[in-house]
C-alpha cells in the first residue's frame, strides 16, 4: 500500500488571531467557530456534504458547509455543518483545503481521528506545556497517511462517519435512560 505525506492532498490554514480579525473585518461583532461548534459538528448532528460544496465566501477564514476544520487544542478533525456556516475561524482551529480530489474528506476524518498510526504520529509531533499541547502546521503536513483508491477511501469514510452518528445516537439514548430512571426513582421516594 503506498504512503504519502497529508501535504501532497490538502493545504492547512490557520485561524485568525481575533484582535486581528477585528482590524481585518473592520467590526467588533464577529461570530467565531468556537469549541461548542466544534463539539455540536464533532457529534455529527447534521453530517450531510454535498458532492461540490457551496463557497457562500471568497473569505478564507469564513467556514462553508463541509469544510473540515481540526481542533488544535483536540487533535480531532471534523466536517462543518450548515448551522456553522459564515463563522470565523480563531487561532484555536485549522481550516484544511483539499486540493483535487485525491483525497475524500469523510476518509480524512478517518485517518486523523482514528486511524492508530496517524496518532502515533500527532502524539510524537506535539508540543508546548500543560494542557495546551498542538502540533505545528508543518508536522500535520508531514503525517504520512495510506492511500488506497478514491472509491474504497468513500466506503472506509462512509462507514466511519455511519459509526459516529449511531455512536452519538446512542450516548443520547443513554443519556435519556439515565434522566428517565433517575426521574422514576425520585419520584418514587418522594412518595415515600
Amino acid at each position: 500500500m503506498e504512503k504519502k505525506g497529508l501535504k501532497e492532498f490538502v493545504t492547512f490554514v490557520p485561524g485568525i488571531n481575533p484582535t486581528r480579525a477585528q482590524k481585518q473585518f473592520g467590526t467588533q461583532v464577529i461570530n467565531y467557530y468556537d469549541q461548542s461548534s466544534f463539539e455540536a459538528d464533532y457529534n455529527h448532528e447534521d453530517i450531510v456534504i454535498e458532492e461540490e460544496s457551496k463557497s457562500i465566501s471568497q473569505n478564507n477564514l469564513s467556514l462553508n458547509e463541509g469544510d473540515v476544520v481540526i481542533s488544535n487544542s483536540l487533535q480531532l478533525a471534523t466536517i462543518v455543518s450548515k448551522n456553522n456556516v459564515g463563522k470565523v475561524l480563531s487561532l484555536n482551529f485549522t481550516k484544511i483545503q483539499f486540493d483535487g480530489e485525491q483525497l475524500d474528506k469523510k476518509y480524512f476524518l478517518y485517518l486523523f481521528n482514528y486511524y492508530k498510526e496517524v496518532k502515533r504520529q500527532k502524539e510524537r509531533e506535539l508540543q508546548g506545556s500543560g494542557p495546551a499541547l498542538r502540533i505545528p502546521l508543518r508536522a500535520l503536513g508531514e503525517i504520512v497517511v495510506p492511500v488506497v483508491p478514491l472509491k474504497e477511501q468513500k466506503k472506509i469514510g462512509a462507514i466511519y462517519a455511519e459509526t459516529l452518528k449511531l455512536q452519538s445516537n446512542l450516548k443520547k439514548y443513554a443519556d435519556l435512560i439515565e434522566q428517565f430512571t433517575g426521574s422514576i426513582i425520585e419520584e418514587s421516594l418522594k412518595g415515600k
